[in-house]
């Protein structure tokens, strides 16, 4: 192990190797990312990276990172056609790769709540890890991750303490059943909400009026919109 009296301040244009892969389901893959240029990197659960997947930029949030060791984990939906998914699907051990950051991008916690919650979609699995897993064992956790039945195995692989809330219709659907047919725990709470815009502004109007005081604080990170990239900016989740 690494011993460094200082974290290396953030800049620009790390680079690292891939140097696991590992399929938690078949649209659903971990990715690390190695190097002596990530030891010591300041990092914070929360924070995106911008990722080089072939000639484009793509942002992604670290599940996991080891900055004595030199690593990071980056769970990946190999979804559509795009170059972040065509590069995940596609690259191999030992190839090295470049990204920018980290930077922030939702806001871990200041004073640990005695609950937390946390829904969202297989976009989300590697948010969940980061924040959930910076909690004190204090904290109890709650939540669910929607996804299609073929990915479920993903969220257990993983080790995340959460619910599978399988898709049966519309995105979103099975995650506002999971919340309605549960109550919210007592005491100070967070909920952090993540994934599809339509779905994380129908959970957040749900939670707030369930706890309309101040002891459950809510924040949202959408990824994408069944509506396009405009819709996901509009909303400002």
């Amino acid at each position: 192990m690494v011993m460094l009296e200082a974290r290396t301040p953030i800049r620009k244009g790390f680079v690292a190797v891939v140097s696991e892969i590992e399929d938690l389901a078949p649209r659903v893959r971990r990715i690390r990312l190695s190097g002596r240029e990530l030891i010591g990197i300041d990092w914070t659960p929360g924070h995106k990276i911008k990722l080089q997947a072939g000639e484009k930029l793509r942002s992604y949030t670290p599940a996991r990172v080891d900055a004595d060791a030199g690593w990071m984990d980056i769970v990946f939906f190999l979804h559509g056609n795009g170059p972040a998914s065509r590069w995940a699907a596609s690259v191999s051990v030992g190839e090295r790769t470049r990204f920018i950051g980290p930077v922030k991008s939702i806001a871990g916690l200041k004073s640990p709540p005695e609950w937390a919650m946390f829904l969202g979609d297989e976009t989300a699995i590697g948010l969940a890890a980061a924040l959930l897993e910076s909690l004190p064992e204090s904290v109890s956790v709650v939540g669910a991750i929607e996804v299609d039945a073929v990915d479920s195995p993903a969220i257990q692989r993983f080790g995340l303490p959460l619910n599978v809330a399988l898709r049966q219709q519309a995105h979103g659907d099975a995650l506002l059943d999971w919340l309605k047919e549960r109550e919210l725990p007592e005491g100070p709470g967070m909920v952090w909400l993540s994934g599809e815009a339509g779905s994380v502004r129908a959970l957040k109007r749900v939670i707030e009026k369930r706890s309309p005081s101040a002891k459950v604080r809510c924040k949202t990170k959408s990824y994408w919109s069944c509506k396009g990239h405009a819709h996901r900016k509009a909303l400002k989740l």
